[in-house]
C-alpha cells in the first residue's frame, strides 16, 4: 500500500499534530518530522522514516539512473547517503523514529525515483512495517506513506522531477510532480 501527497510546511505541521507518532502496532507510520531541514536551494533531500527497530534501506535514483544507497555513496552526480542505520545501530535505547537520508547539494534536472528495502528484521521477528518518505526539492515537499514486509523491496514509492532553470543551467531547482 502506498499513498503520495505534496504538503507545504503548514500542512505537515497540521498532519504532525493530528497524527503524531501515536499510531500503535508494527504497521504504524511515523508522522512527518516538522523539524526536518529543507533541501539546499539547488538541491534535493530525501528522508525515510519508520518506527520499528528494523533495518530499512533508502534508495534514490537520479536522472542519470545512478542509485544512491548504502553501497554507492557518494554518486557521480553528487548524491550522498548522509544518514544510514543498520541492525547494529538499533539499540533498545534509540528513539522511536528511525531515519535514513540522501542529499544532493546541486541536483541535476530530471526524474528522481525513491525506493525502500526491508533488508533485515534485526532478530526481532517484525512483520510489516510502516514507513514515510519525504522529498524536498525546489522549495516543494512531497511525501509517500506505505508498508513493507520483511525481505521485500519497493523500487518506486515516490517519483518527482527537478526542472532546469535558465539562471542555474543544469543544476535546476524547480520541480513538478511525477505521474
Amino acid at each position: 500500500m502506498r499513498r503520495s501527497r505534496e504538503r507545504g510546511a503548514a500542512g505537515l505541521l497540521c498532519l504532525a499534530v493530528a497524527a503524531g507518532c501515536a499510531l500503535s502496532g508494527r504497521r504504524s507510520v511515523p508522522a512527518p518530522a516538522s523539524a526536518l531541514s529543507a533541501a539546499p536551494p539547488q538541491g534535493v533531500r530525501v528522508v525515510l522514516l519508520w518506527a520499528a527497530p528494523v533495518d530499512l534501506d533508502l534508495y534514490v535514483t537520479d536522472p542519470g539512473l545512478e542509485t544512491v544507497y548504502f553501497a554507492n555513496t557518494p554518486s557521480g552526480s553528487g548524491g550522498k547517503l548522509v544518514r544510514d542505520l543498520a541492525c547494529g545501530q538499533l539499540a533498545e535505547t534509540t528513539p522511536t523514529t528511525f531515519s535514513e537520508e540522501v542529499v544532493w547539494t546541486k541536483a541535476h534536472p530530471g526524474r528522481y525515483r525513491v525506493g525502500v528495502d526491508f533488508s533485515d528484521t534485526c532478530g526481532r521477528g517484525e512483520g510489516e512495517v510502516g514507513f514515510r518518505v519525504i522529498a524536498d526539492a525546489g522549495g516543494r515537499r512531497r511525501e509517500a506513506v506505505g508498508t513493507l514486509a520483511p525481505a521485500r523491496f519497493a523500487p518506486v514509492v515516490l517519483e518527482f522531477d527537478v526542472l532546469p532553470t535558465p539562471e542555474r543551467g543544469a543544476a535546476g531547482n524547480s520541480t513538478k510532480d511525477g505521474p
